[in-house]
């Protein structure tokens, strides 16, 4: 195929340029003016631009390959490689003793499939990620929570040197078998527990493999600050290469905290440490439903948490900590508007506030939190804790790449649809914060950079012909939160290994 005459950005910040470009066995084959066509399919791209495939830095679509190969959500905005197994949680390695509860710890981020996991080595997964054939490229990390379990369970300790020992073997395996790098959740049990030194062992694994270190920090709000101290202490004692994951000042009394945060991580990468951050552009957030609960609630997993809630006294404990979490780290229950919930009599729920939910329920909101849980660890919530300011300062760092964070569900965050063109055209065309060139390279050649992904993330001859051709003037996040489930506008054709796979 012909693609003729293109506007090329070629994802390396440079200013884009006029040329055809012919793809020719998934690759790009050549790229100049005037290529004359012998029995090429002819593409005309007058008018509109093209890029390298986006690279959405931090997915949720772990499972979602085996529910929805097509994976539209994603190639209708650009989409072309997804990176999974965030926030400590990956879906392999897995063992039989912890295959319920790693099913029930990933279902508020990945969600659920109808038969058991079917994989047990990182291998596996790759294998049957492979066999799925989904319409993007997948790329996995391993999740530092996850290893924790396959070893020492759901228990809030620290590891044995005999356990230890056995973590740091199980993630040079994954890594051997294809793993990008570990993931840390240091706010979702079981990587909750892990201690900083814990953190450093695992961390110089990933440095022998020249792998990366995706993180989600103990904190983004009061104590944003010291979780990028505990990073930096990890850095400066491993060398390992960190991105921050969806970097954020959360809570309306934190706004502005973030401009300090920008500031820490600038000196660093200044002093040489490769470290950068992603980010989605909006100010709400979206997760577990789990998170209004304080982490010690889940010492021995979804169990312990179940028979905390029959015990009167712990309940009222419980229920006092997740008051404050919901007042203090969310700015109060009317923040918190519940998207998906897998049962059915309370499907009225979704797109519905916790404050709303509670008053229906004729209960307080952190009740309310509880009761639902208490029926499923699966709901999540959207999280409407930041500032647009704050979005504005993230987007004009060159240290941040773009993400989705997205979490499939019954009524999902804008988010999952339309993250990369809503920089595109909300942030760059309209409001100019950032350069067409620069917020491709976010999108482009730097994750793949931090991901060694060497075939991909440039327009250059040789190269992976992962592409999205789209109309400047146009594209944009066309839904919303009320009506999440639409597709961008803008996205005229997406190819994945010079296949054209959106319109397909």
């Amino acid at each position: 195929m012909i693609i003729k005459n293109a506007c090329l950005y070629d994802g390396t910040g440079n200013l884009p340029f006029v040329s055809d470009l012919l793809i020719q066995d998934g690759k790009i084959k050549k790229i100049k003016k005037n290529i004359v066509p012998e029995d090429d399919q002819i593409f005309k791209a007058e008018g509109l631009s093209l890029a390298p495939g986006f690279i959405n830095m931090h997915s949720h679509s772990d499972l979602e390959i085996f529910r929805n190969s097509k994976m539209e959500h994603s190639i209708r905005q650009g989409i072309t490689t997804e990176v999974v197994g965030q926030d400590g949680s990956s879906v392999a390695p897995v063992n039989e003793n912890i295959l319920k509860e790693l099913a029930d710890n990933m279902s508020p981020l990945a969600g659920v499939l109808d038969k058991d996991y079917w994989w047990s080595s990182f291998e596996d997964y790759l294998n049957a990620v492979e066999e799925a054939r989904p319409s993007i490229k997948l790329v996995s990390l391993v999740g530092h929570g996850t290893i924790r379990m396959c070893i020492m369970g759901n228990d809030k300790r620290k590891p044995s040197k005999n356990e230890l020992k056995r973590m740091k073997d199980l993630a040079e395996t994954c890594l051997k078998e294809g793993a990008k790098g570990m993931s840390f959740g240091l706010v979702y049990p079981p990587g909750s527990y892990a201690e900083t030194d814990e953190l450093i062992e695992m961390a110089e694994v990933i440095t022998g493999f020249d792998g990366l270190i995706m993180v989600h920090m103990r904190n983004e709000g009061d104590e944003l600050l010291n979780s990028i101290d505990e990073m930096e202490q990890i850095i400066r004692k491993t060398k390992v290469r960190m991105n921050i994951s969806h970097l954020k000042s959360q809570g309306p009394k934190n706004w502005g905290r973030l401009y300090k945060a920008l500031q820490k991580i600038s000196e660093l990468r200044a002093e040489g440490m490769d470290i950068g951050f992603d980010h989605y552009p909006y100010t709400a957030g979206c997760t577990g439903l789990k998170r209004v609960v304080p982490e010690w609630v889940y010492n021995e997993g979804e169990k312990g948490f179940q028979k905390r809630l029959k015990n009167i006294t712990e309940y009222k404990r419980i229920m006092l900590n997740t008051k404050n979490r919901i007042e203090n780290i969310f700015g109060g229950p009317d923040r918190v508007v519940i998207v998906s919930v897998p049962f059915t009599e309370n499907e009225w729920m979704a797109g519905r506030s916790l404050a709303y939910i509670a008053q229906k329920m004729n209960i307080p909101p952190e009740e309310a939190a509880l009761q639902i849980l208490k029926k499923s660890p699966s709901v999540t919530a959207n999280y409407f804790s930041m500032n647009e300011k704050d979005i504005i300062e993230a987007m004009k760092s060159p240290l941040q790449t773009i993400c989705t964070d997205g979490i499939l569900g019954v009524h999902p965050h804008p988010r999952t649809y339309a993250s990369f063109p809503r920089v595109l055209g909300h942030y760059c065309r309209e409001n100019n914060h950032l350069s067409l060139e620069e917020a491709i390279r976010k999108m482009t050649s730097e994750p793949a950079r931090r991901l060694r992904l060497w075939d991909r993330g440039v327009l250059r001859e040789g190269m992976v012909a992962d592409m999205v051709l789209f109309d400047s003037d146009q594209i944009a996040d066309s839904n919303s939160y009320d009506d999440p489930k639409v597709f961008p506008k803008g996205i005229k054709a997406v190819w994945v290994n010079g296949t054209l796979a959106y319109p397909s």
